[in-house]
């Protein structure tokens, strides 16, 4: 994303050193959600070059509580007549305590309501868009269009590299002096563990595939509620079927499964259907199919496009398709 401000404005905007245009087009760069991960970078570089404050929470906690302290002894002689002190005395504790405890509740739903966005640094690509990330570790993850990539913030800390996909990608892992684990989660129930290899993620609503380059890596999945693991060898692809069981089949080829980087399309005996379904998750294209033998039709070959368009068009050709257009709507039909 291109800022519209830079990271020179921003600060000056933080420091309070900044006139009122550039406060102007800095607020208005803020507000926009797109902007939000170029945001916290440059957030988080500003307050550990120029911190603030160093807060005393010893002091913040002695003040707050001698604020409290201090309301309810004003309370107490205001609106307390004589026969009733001995049970505001009893009842001051009570108010003290809920008055912490809701400021704690306070700071720990801000915390919980935005921990994500803290926790997680969000890369994501649009329709027909693919990207090329770099990790702290080395690692590289080829993302295609349409998908979600989070990693951790501030690094990987942990015992494990842990990163979640949505999408699809193609990983290429370095290794770690320490053998440090390299996990992608695509869901709660199925996750890829390796350690350094190269190998391809499919994670979308019509299913989760796994493709292996080179190097080894493990499957962790549940099938009817059990744990299971798979051990992968290059040329192996992992399909998760609708059921929550993993087939493995083996690939003549296993790059051709991030042929997208390409900007290249294999099919093999691949159906209509499908196509569509992947024309609408890589460009956003919703293609509607006249009858069901179309849908059912196959093609095999090796396609090279930069857009839904090109590729749809030849498609068509080969098929011998009509495409009908209506604004937003495409409809495929016989010629």
């Amino acid at each position: 994303m291109n800022a519209s401000i830079s990271k020179y404005t921003l600060f000056e905007y933080l420091s309070g050193r900044c006139n009122p245009l550039e406060r102007q087009l800095t607020e208005e760069w803020i507000k926009k959600e797109e902007n939000s991960e170029v945001f916290y970078e440059w957030l988080l570089e500003y307050e550990t070059r120029s911190p603030q404050f160093i807060p005393n929470h010893e002091l913040a906690i002695g003040e707050l509580l001698q604020r409290i302290h201090v309301n309810s002894s004003v309370e107490k002689v205001e609106t307390d007549p004589e026969n009733n002190i001995q049970e505001t005395a009893i009842s001051e504790p009570f108010r003290r305590f809920w008055l912490i405890a809701a400021s704690i509740l306070l700071l720990c739903s801000c915390g919980w309501w935005f921990r994500d966005s803290i926790q997680y640094k969000t890369y994501q690509t649009g329709y027909g868009q693919t990207t090329n990330l770099y990790l702290e570790d080395g690692s590289r993850v080829a993302l295609n269009a349409n998908s979600i990539l989070k990693i951790p913030r501030f690094g990987f800390n942990n015992d494990v590299r842990e990163v979640f996909l949505k999408g699809e990608g193609e990983f290429t892992v370095s290794h770690t002096i320490d053998n440090k684990r390299f996990v992608v989660k695509t869901s709660d129930t199925f996750q890829v563990e390796v350690l350094g290899t190269q190998f391809s993620v499919f994670a979308r609503q019509r299913g989760t595939k796994v493709a292996l380059k080179c190097g080894s890596v493990r499957i962790d999945y549940a099938d009817n509620q059990h744990r299971k693991k798979l051990m992968m060898e290059p040329g192996d692809l992992a399909i998760l079927d609708k059921t929550g069981a993993v087939q493995l089949e083996k690939q003549q080829d296993p790059k051709m499964f991030a042929a997208w980087k390409e900007q290249r399309y294999v099919f093999n005996a691949t159906s209509v259907l499908e196509i569509t379904s992947m024309l609408e998750e890589n460009f956003g294209k919703h293609i509607n199919i006249e009858d069901r033998n179309i849908a059912l039709r196959t093609i095999t070959g090796n396609f090279k496009t930069k857009n839904a368009d090109e590729l749809l068009k030849t498609i068509s050709e080969v098929l011998d398709l009509k495409i009908r257009t209506s604004g937003d709507s495409i409809l495929l039909t016989n010629n």
